[in-house]
């Protein structure tokens, strides 16, 4: 898809430069860079030989320059305010994840969206892993029969320093969203229901919350297990966790890299206490539009401004997502099992 849009960039920091990396790939304009520190949109504007403006403001941005799309790269606690005043001003709009602190935002958001006929959606760039996008496939192919259960391991000793290291809930609130996000994506369902305890165990450099563990109940009755820390020195994950899905007829595993294998039951041969198993491995790689990222979210987002294709992570669907983090953090704070709904 060749891209005849223009973007103004709101949010500089480390996160900013993948999606800069990817628009001008796609063929999207910069036309503005936006932050409320100049040196880092100066920053930015040098690494990518970008000659668009630079702005502290973005209703001076959104006054000055010629747009159709506005790039949400800010903190969490500042979309509400950026997306608002980009959908209020005609502008389609790709945010950073989560979508928003609260329900009630997000709805604000989605109905801002809807009233103006605009896009909105949110970088989920983690469901478009090749890997992810191969299990789907075998899901997808009855290999392994209905899913019963999904078991997510995320284990990472990041030492990111800044802001992250002093938020609340941050396991939760940061990182969960994208286990949880793939989970949806893969079950094709949503979360009903939400056990979860997090804590800080010792030794973390981390504010709050950097361990959680959490129980979902699915859509089907499906139970979706999440264990995860921030702070767990020695043999981390990977970036996209560990998982082992299981069905009525098999099990798929993955290591979170490259590393898919699967089983499936034989009943026509019983060996002692087992029936026979059938090794099976992903056949065909996905569509690479589909398995880069945040590059593959913006090619989502564009073509559904082109095309009217709705994008996976449009903010209509990602609010799912979002729930399952709100639910998993309330209950943690009321020690019970809270049922979630949008």
């Amino acid at each position: 898809m060749t891209s005849k849009f223009a973007a103004i960039m709101v949010g500089c920091g480390a996160m900013s430069a993948e999606w800069i990396r990817s628009a001008k790939e796609i063929g999207v304009q910069i036309s503005a860079l936006v932050d409320l520190n100049l040196e880092f949109a100066r920053a930015r504007a040098s690494e990518f030989q970008l000659e668009a403006p630079l702005f502290d403001n973005l209703d001076d941005a959104i006054r000055t320059v010629q747009a159709e799309v506005l790039f949400d790269c800010t903190v969490p606690a500042a979309h509400i305010e950026v997306d608002s005043k980009g959908l209020m001003n005609g502008l389609h709009v790709l945010e950073e994840k989560p979508l928003a602190m609260s329900l009630t935002e997000a709805h604000r958001l989605i109905d801002l969206a809807e009233r103006n006929k605009l896009v909105h959606a949110v970088i989920q760039n983690r469901r478009f892993h090749p890997g992810v996008r191969k299990i789907r496939r075998l899901l997808d192919q009855g290999l392994i029969g209905e899913i019963t259960t999904v078991n997510i391991d995320f284990f990472v000793p990041a030492h990111f320093g800044g802001f992250r290291e002093k938020m609340d809930h941050i396991l939760l609130a940061d990182m969960a969203i994208h286990p949880f996000d793939t989970a949806r994506y893969l079950i094709g369902g949503n979360a009903e229901s939400v056990y979860c305890e997090e804590w800080n165990p010792k030794g973390s450099w981390w504010q709050h919350g950097a361990s959680a563990h959490a129980i979902f109940r699915m859509t089907g009755g499906i139970r979706c297990t999440f264990r995860g820390s921030w702070c767990s020195e020695g043999l981390r994950t990977p970036w996209d966790s560990v998982w082992r899905i299981v069905g009525t007829k098999g099990t798929i595993c993955w290591d979170g890299l490259e590393n898919i294998r699967g089983e499936y039951v034989k009943k026509e041969k019983k060996d002692g206490l087992f029936y026979d198993t059938q090794d099976f491995a992903p056949a065909e790689d996905p569509d690479p539009n589909e398995t880069r990222g945040h590059f593959s979210v913006m090619y989502q987002f564009l073509r559904d401004i082109e095309e009217g294709i709705p994008a996976e992570t449009r903010s209509t669907d990602n609010i799912q997502s979002l729930a399952m983090v709100l639910g998993a953090i309330e209950s943690a704070k009321l020690g019970q099992r809270v049922q979630i709904s949008v």
